[in-house]
């Protein structure tokens, strides 16, 4: 049995303590706020309640992983919903695709019936082709650590050199079927013309496995994850904020917290941001190329979030919808709200020089009139910005040139995103193995 401290308790930190915890370690997680799950939050005022952060998610096999890894399957704590509504997009030539989620020949349909076969076509063939790049990564990058160099083969299918803006000009003639598919990269914080084309998987994991959410919103996963840690009988410290990593000839030996608490440790896994633990929190010898790495990295742009209580009547709105332009503007409906109510969440990508509501309203969306809530995320920690393909070996890598630290999360192998923050902390279960 080794003595392991999580550090941080977003979607990762948490994933990672209940695996290991089932696999016999003693387990504490330490939390320098008061509550626990991260992004996966809610923020409540006014009878309405609006997820902080994500709302849904592909690969529902990974959280399900997760729990049965864990202890019981997740259905036993809360319930994975298939997000049925295809997902609006809207131009600004006044255009709207309603692209089907999970349904290859509902999204020919879709894209024949907004352009016409020809551009139907283009976009079917671009996600099918997807279908190889995603077993290459599955095989290479998300289940396993990132192997230190991968085949001749996987290179030249994958084509890393090529960036997403690339890929979306040379395969697609529809500027609007163009824009789609550079929405993958504006939803993780990047420029397409800095996205390895092989970003674009996210189109067919999306056909291939749908879009997810969790019953009651995505803060009843954290809840979830809280309690599969009380009943994995994890010491979860909240306030507790870890001011360093102590080290032995290359090893940890535990973390001390800024109430000059000393906790010993054999094993430390990370889920804060790497370039603040490689800096900050470590100064051993064995971290200095890792810090090197990490420090070349950029922080992503987390989405500017302002989340809105409004009054019925209002637009007809599906669970999400993209509204293109500059900058790219995304609506959520699925918060809870009193009767006669809807709570709307507006995720902003890129730099708002304008207030929300004028955004919505210089796209068609007039609310303005509707509003009695007004409440706003939290910042938070983003992951890495793409900045060319060289980006994926410069994130963190899951295990540490220290002996005995690993790392997880949005800055971590394999990146951000629920899918891929949960994958992270099974390769580094998997890395530690059992007690």
């Amino acid at each position: 049995m080794a003595r392991v401290v999580v550090i941080g308790a977003g979607l990762a930190g948490l994933a990672s303590a209940v695996r290991l915890a089932k696999l016999g370690h003693q387990v504490t997680v330490c939390e320098r706020g008061q509550h626990l799950g991260g992004v996966l939050g809610r923020v409540e005022a006014d009878g309405f309640s609006w997820d902080a952060g994500a709302a849904s998610t592909t690969l529902p096999a990974a959280l399900r992983d997760l729990f049965r890894k864990s202890g019981r399957p997740i259905e036993s704590l809360v319930q994975l919903e298939p997000v049925t509504e295809p997902r609006r997009h809207m131009f600004g030539d006044g255009s709207v695709l309603d692209l089907p989620v999970g349904d290859r020949g509902a999204q020919e349909a879709a894209w024949t019936d907004l352009a016409d076969q020809k551009t139907a076509k283009q976009w079917t063939a671009l996600v099918d082709g997807y279908g190889e790049t995603w077993q290459i990564l599955r095989k290479t990058s998300l289940e396993p650590p990132l192997h230190d160099k991968l085949s001749l083969s996987a290179v030249r299918s994958l084509k890393p050199w090529q960036s997403l803006d690339k890929v979306a000009n040379r395969e697609l003639d529809d500027d609007r079927a163009r824009a789609v598919l550079r929405h993958f990269a504006a939803q993780g914080g990047s420029d397409a013309k800095l996205t390895p084309g092989y970003v674009g998987v996210w189109s067919y994991l999306e056909r291939t496995f749908g879009r997810w959410t969790i019953a009651g919103g995505f803060g009843a996963l954290a809840d979830a994850l809280a309690q599969r840690a009380s009943e994995r009988k994890i010491n979860v410290r909240t306030g507790a904020e870890v001011v360093g990593v102590s080290t032995t000839d290359g090893s940890v030996t535990g973390v001390r917290l800024a109430d000059a608490t000393e906790l010993p440790a054999d094993i430390v896994v990370s889920d804060i941001d790497p370039r603040l633990l490689y800096t900050e929190l470590l100064d051993d010898p064995a971290a200095k190329k890792m810090r090197k790495k990490v420090l070349s990295t950029h922080q992503a742009q987390a989405a500017y979030v302002v989340h809105l209580g409004l009054q019925e009547p209002l637009p007809s709105l599906p669970f999400e919808t993209v509204l293109h332009g500059t900058p790219t503007v995304v609506v959520r409906t699925a918060g809870q709200a009193p009767a006669g109510h809807q709570a709307w969440s507006v995720l902003v990508h890129g730099y708002p020089t304008d207030d929300v509501l004028d955004l919505l309203v210089a796209r068609g969306l007039h609310i303005r009139d509707k509003v009695v809530s007004r409440q706003t995320s939290p910042s938070w920690w983003a992951g890495v910005a793409w900045e060319g393909y060289k980006t994926a070996r410069r994130r963190a890598s899951n295990v540490s040139p220290v002996k005995g630290l690993y790392c997880v999360g949005a800055g971590a192998h394999p990146g951000s995103g629920v899918p891929a923050t949960t994958l992270g902390a099974a390769i580094v279960a998997d890395a530690i193995g059992k007690a």
